[in-house]
């Protein structure tokens, strides 16, 4: 068997929120050991503020091909995300709309693959999909950018 020692887009992202959360709390620390008061707080989250100000979350729509849900016949759903003239591609993926929790009764949904599209600033994802369609509307792409 073999493992990859590449991390997922998922772990990424979490990753990423991992240090933003652990970043505001050393911010908060740090100033409650300088004796900073309300002005030095706000300050400071007001510079982390603009420093994070630079990304931006970008959103796609999923194209669904399948007609009939739950026929045994799985097709294709794409859908991609694409950053802006100027802005670089961080990373990206596909999530659900709306707190469905991700239970189709008798109905399949896979991902196939999620990843960035080559030479382009563009999150793609190819999802198999027996949903009748529904995927445009449960699923959305997206992509993290920076400018």
């Amino acid at each position: 068997m073999k493992t990859s020692l590449r991390p997922s887009p998922a772990m990424i992202v979490a990753l990423i929120a991992l240090f933003v959360a652990l970043g505001g709390s050393a911010l908060g620390y740090g100033l409650r050991r300088e004796g900073g008061g309300p002005g030095k707080a706000a300050e400071a989250y007001a510079r982390a503020a603009h420093h994070h100000a630079h990304y931006k979350l970008r959103s796609g729509k999923i194209i669904d091909s399948d007609t009939t849900p739950g026929d045994g016949s799985f097709n294709d759903a794409v859908g991609h995300a694409f950053c802006k003239h100027g802005e670089r591609l961080i990373s990206g993926g596909v999530r659900l709309r709306g707190g469905l929790g991700g239970v189709f009764p008798g109905l399949h949904v896979a991902l196939v693959d999620s990843g960035p599209a080559p030479k382009r600033s563009e999150w793609a994802v190819t999802l198999s999909s027996d949903l009748g369609g529904e995927a445009r509307e449960r699923f959305v792409v997206f992509a993290y950018c920076k400018s």
